[in-house]
Formats: structure tokens, sequence, C-alpha cells
């Protein structure tokens, strides 16, 4: 038995999708919140729901009871002020709770995805940041990083109290999901709705279901190449770049002007002040222009060292997932 969080996200949308395509290895219990949500309705009957949230200690413990692995997907993702309380609660402290549900319910094994951001991005990077990176204070890190970092602590004080664990940090997420209003797919609905500008810098991206294959490939070479952490990025690209493939696509017109750090930064300082005394969501943090406007280097390569395992082109994650994006956003128009 599989105990899987964050089944409804992101990553979890396309996990179930691979594990379905896969002849369902295991038997799957979704630990979630909204048991009525879309995403879960092709696998009613084929997977057990468990309702429950990462902040109740107890449903966590019962819903490791006769698990062998966790797949710990459940996390919050913001860069608003207004989000930090609620971040620390689900990113740490849910970790917390569910590192200690398994070992008190005597889980085998736990596969943690983690992020780039929970390696810390220094001030003056000289090289490629790989997973022997050690956190240090920059003003380039974010408070969702600082989170996972600390998530990322729970899960190794975990190994040691018994827990086989394996870590992955994905860089930025490419691919398609349910909705195109938030994550990394709103890059594909802010090329088609007409973006004019681009940050100046650099960052690493990968395609969601290489993230899925990772975690599959994890389970199948078991213990091979556990107690380890693995960064998942395919390749290093300038946004400039990954707005003009988006664009190339989608068959729209690329961004034309780069967005200056200083403009950048400032325009996130105004929606962070329209955000707290207006309650209008930012589109733009000053965390995200800040480290969306420098350029920082990853190595993905370890796990190809380690496993049978290659990563899919960025161009082709794009392409594919555009006309996921023209086939389900696009066509329907007005959503």
């Amino acid at each position: 038995m599989w105990l899987i969080t964050g089944a409804t996200g992101f990553v979890g949308y396309t996990f179930l999708a691979e594990w379905e395509r896969r002849g369902k290895p295991a038997p799957l219990r979704l630990f979630v919140r909204d048991p009525q949500h879309p995403v879960l309705k092709p696998y009613l009957g084929h997977v057990e729901l468990v309702e429950g949230n990462l902040q109740d200690p107890v449903a966590l413990i019962e819903a490791c009871q006769g698990v062998e692995t966790v797949v710990h997907l459940a996390a919050t993702i913001s860069f608003s002020s207004r989000s930090r309380q609620w971040m620390y609660k689900t990113n740490v402290e849910g970790t917390r709770h569910l590192v200690n549900a398994s070992l008190e319910a005597g889980v085998s094994r736990l596969i943690y995805v983690s992020s780039i951001a929970a390696l810390g991005r220094p001030s003056d990077p000289k090289a490629p940041i790989t997973e022997e990176a050690i956190w240090e204070d920059s003003p380039y890190n974010t408070y969702y990083g600082y989170t996972k970092y600390l998530a990322e602590k729970e899960v190794w004080r975990g190994k040691e109290e018994g827990l086989s664990a394996l870590v992955l940090n994905p860089g930025i997420i490419l691919g398609p999901y349910v909705s195109w209003t938030k994550g990394s797919p709103v890059f594909f609905r802010m090329v088609w709705k007409g973006l004019m500008a681009y940050p100046v810098g650099t960052n690493g991206f990968v395609g969601v279901e290489d993230v899925v294959r990772a975690i599959f490939t994890g389970l199948e070479h078991y213990p091979v190449g556990w107690g380890q952490r693995y960064i998942l990025v395919a390749e290093n690209w300038k946004y400039r770049r990954l707005f003009t493939e988006i664009a190339r696509a989608l068959g729209k017109r690329p961004p034309l002007f780069p967005l200056p750090k200083q403009l950048a930064v400032s325009a996130g300082w105004v929606m962070e002040l329209l955000g707290k005394y207006l309650g209008i969501p930012e589109a733009a943090t000053r965390e995200t222009t800040r480290t969306s406007s420098a350029d920082f280097l990853y190595d993905g390569t370890r796990i190809t060292r380690v496993y049978p395992f290659s990563y899919t082109p960025l161009e082709r994650v794009i392409q594919d997932t555009a006309k996921v994006f023209l086939s389900a956003y696009a066509s329907s128009s007005k959503r």
C-alpha cells in the first residue's frame, strides 16, 4: 500500500495518470482535503480516499496504518507575505507530523518531493548548484524555499530514526494541469493572452512527467540510491528562451522587452503593497522578481548516474503542454 499526499495537485495529477498507465503497481491510499476534487473523479473506486489535512497528527497516523511507502507531494507554494504562516504550517509542521506518523505506523520508506528552492541561492554563485549545496542566508532565497529546507530537515531526521528516505528537488516544473491559472501552467495562459516583457534571469526547469518518472524510478530500484537527494533539472534556460518557446508552440508573438532587475523588483514591491492594503492578488512579489532577475544554474545529472533515467528535452515538454493547453483552455476560451 502506498499513501500519497497532494494527489490533487500539479504533480499528483500526473502521478495518478502514470500510476494507472503502469497498470496500478500498488494499491493507493490518497490523503486529501477535498474528496470531491475533479482530479479524483477518474479514479473513484480504484483508490482509497482518506479525508484529512497535514495539521491533524491523529488522522495521519491512522492514514499510515498498513502502508509500506509514503509519497509526500503536498505543499503550499506562495510568494506572498500573507501566506507565510499557512505555508510554514503546511510545509514544515505538516511534514513533521507526516514523518512522525510514518515512524509510529512502521512505514518503511518515504519519498519527499521538495524543490531546488530548498537548496538556497548564494548571492554570488560561482558554479552550478548541486546536491551538496548548504543553505546560506541570501537575498535570493524565498520564504517558500526556507520552509522546504526546514521540511527536508524533518525528513532527514526521520531517516536517522529508521525511515528510509529519498528526496527529489525539482526545478520549475512545466506541464499541463486541470487549471491554467496558478503555478507554472499559468505561463502558457500569460503568453496566450499576450505577454509583453520577460525577466532577465536564468533558472532550472523540468517536465512534470520527468518528476513523476523519478518517483517511480526510485521506488522500482529501492534501496539503491536511497538516503540521498536528487536535483531534477533537465536544462537551465533564460526566461526569454522559455517564453519564446512557449509562444512558438502556441502560435503567439513572444515577449519583446526585457524587464530590468531594478524595475522588476520595484514592480514586485508595488504589487505587494496593493495586495496588503487592497487585497489584490499579487501577480509578482519582490521575492519572485528578484530571483527571476538573477542567473542560477543547477546540475541535475546525479540521478542519471545512479539510475537508468534520462530527461525529456524542454522543447518537447513545452510542445506537448501547448497541445493540451490549446485543446483544454484556448478552445473553450473565456474561462
